[in-house]
């Protein structure tokens, strides 16, 4: 950066004058040529503009209230700053570009060619502030600096990158010490957030939900744990969450409190830390109406698979010098076992299962063979198809947003999966400048005519998949149903402890149809700009209708 003084220099040269313009051109000088005819002495001047005074206001362009401590600068140069009235008076030059800029608001620049004493400046918020402010208990906003203990949030667009069947899901790596135990039970996929850690072994030690300053009871809990009257409570079911139902479109922000400082806010019931849900509300240009659509749909399938053998067939230790479906002139049974220590696939020939004969010997000896993607067939690929739409507007005084969700989930297990509808509305109504009424309801409707069992249990679909072995096609398995006796005996070809998949899919039923409503009507009464009244009163409302039925001929896991 060049400082050039006022100079002034004699030339008797044309071509000296000339050398000085471009040297002047060069260096970025303001300068001012003074020409005398040729032949006698010739001035130029580089002179300074001249300096003006600017006076005036900087104010924030929605409230018009003065700001204070707004940085003032002319040509990167720091001239001063505003008086807590807002008010600055400053000396610049002529023409000069004055940058106005606070924290927490776009700069505003502004050139002014001749002096200024009622200058107004208008300075707009910025959305993203560096001080990022949080919403703490009861709504409270606080800028996240002033907080005496830990908060992360989550913005509600992180939440729909990729949507799963429990957008908690997407919380994973993006709050530090947050912790997912993930049932891994069925397609409802439910998440218990444990945010400081195990602190009981027979306790819970969930964080506390709480949405739009209502507390969600049993926010991550699976309800129940879904064991029937004909088992124990080895074989439980997932039948879901609340939290879970929540549309992750219509969120807002996640606010995850971890210290001890965040459990005083709800007292003993965020012991374990607490996770404050703010769903949005109307917004958008005035006296205009906003409409968004959102269409997903997500494809699931099992990523790995062990590394199974398809060397040797069924057959216990010593069984390996032939097969025999049931007692044959080849020898004793060996079909009862899951083991497989038997034959050598080696292009052999035994009698082996046939549908047309079940429990009994074949008639005919058939081709001794591996089926390679036996597994891989009693399971489909997963479909979930999330469709929504949402209206918002606003005027002056009144903002207001309804949203409309479907969820429909065709699971991997055939016969399994959910549907879920889900309506949100939120209205606010700014009656006076001092007070304003708000509301935001929250409907969920999730049904399902069946859910898996899970547990080491006969009942449960992945018991007998660990079991099955090479030599069994699936499809062997389709016919469930003795012919003349569905619902009475089932035909299980390979072993009398084990249900078949079928029944298990199609039969055993955990069906479910569950409502739920949360909300809140809330009041604020601003008496100053330092002191005002907020009255709230929430709604946690559910009703959980399930059905469990098993057919009578259904093992019942003994060992």
């Amino acid at each position: 950066m060049f400082s050039i003084n006022p100079i002034q220099i004699n030339l008797r040269h044309s071509s000296s004058k000339v050398l000085f313009v471009a040297l002047a051109i060069a260096c970025n000088m303001d300068f001012t040529a003074m020409a005398a005819p040729l032949g006698s002495d010739q001035a130029v001047h580089a002179v300074k503009q001249t300096k003006i005074r600017v006076k005036g206001q900087v104010v924030d362009n929605q409230t018009k209230e003065p700001l204070a401590s707004v940085s003032i600068l002319a040509a990167g140069v720091v001239k001063g700053a505003t008086d807590r009235n807002g008010n600055f008076d400053i000396e610049v030059e002529s023409g000069t570009a004055i940058r106005f800029q606070l924290i927490g608001y776009e700069a505003e620049t502004q050139t002014f060619s001749s002096a200024q004493l009622n200058a107004k400046i208008f300075l707009s918020s910025r959305s993203e502030a560096l001080n990022e402010v949080v919403v703490t208990a009861l709504g409270i906003q606080r800028e996240e600096k002033a907080l005496g203990y830990s908060i992360s949030t989550v913005k509600g667009e992180e939440l729909t990158n990729a949507i799963s069947n429990n957008w908690t899901d997407a919380l994973t790596g993006k709050v530090a010490g947050l912790n997912l135990v993930k049932s891994g039970a069925g397609p409802l996929g439910s998440n218990q957030i444990i945010l400081r850690g195990e602190t009981s072994f027979t306790g819970d030690n969930s964080a506390l939900i709480v949405v739009d300053g209502v507390v969600m009871g049993g926010g991550t809990r699976m309800t129940g744990n879904g064991s029937s009257n004909y088992l124990d409570s080895d074989s439980p079911v997932d039948f879901g969450t609340s939290l879970a139902d929540i549309n992750p479109d219509d969120i807002e922000s996640v606010s995850v409190l971890k210290g001890p400082g965040a459990s005083a806010l709800y007292g003993s019931r965020g012991a374990h830390g607490a996770v404050i849900i703010t769903t949005k509300k109307g917004k958008g240009a005035k006296n205009k109406i906003g409409v968004s659509v959102n269409s997903n749909t997500a494809i699931g399938t099992i990523n790995r698979w062990p590394d199974y053998q398809y060397e040797y067939g069924q057959g216990a230790i010593d069984q390996d010098l032939y097969y025999s479906y049931g007692q044959s002139e080849d020898g004793a049974s060996t079909l009862s076992t899951s083991s497989v220590w038997g034959p050598k696939f080696d292009g052999q020939y035994y009698y082996q299962y046939d549908p047309n004969f079940y429990r009994l010997t074949p008639p005919e000896r058939t081709l001794w063979r591996p089926y390679e993607n036996n597994r891989k067939d009693l399971f489909q690929t997963e479909l979930t198809s999330t469709n929504s739409i949402s209206i918002s507007g606003a005027t002056e005084k009144t903002s207001s947003r309804f949203s409309y969700t479907n969820v429909t989930n065709k699971w991997i297990i055939p016969n399994m999966g959910y549907n879920r509808n889900t309506i949100a509305m939120q209205f606010n109504n700014k009656i006076t400048d001092k007070l304003s009424l708000s509301t935001k309801i929250n409907f969920n409707n999730r049904g399902s005519d069946n859910l898996p069992n899970s547990g080491y249990n006969n009942q449960s679909y992945m018991y007998f998949v660990r079991g099955i072995v090479p030599n069994v096609n699936a499809a062997w398995l389709e016919q469930n149903w003795i012919l003349g006796k569905e619902g009475i005996e089932q035909m299980t070809p390979f072993s009398n402890l084990l249900d078949n998949p079928r029944t298990i899919s199609y039969d055993m039923i955990n069906a479910q149809d569950k409502n739920n409503i949360i909300g809140n009507l809330q009041a604020d009464y601003k008496f100053n700009k330092e002191l005002n009244l907020m009255v709230r009163t929430g709604i946690d409302w559910s009703y959980d209708k399930r059905k469990q039925s098993r057919p009578f001929d259904t093992y019942k896991y003994a060992y």
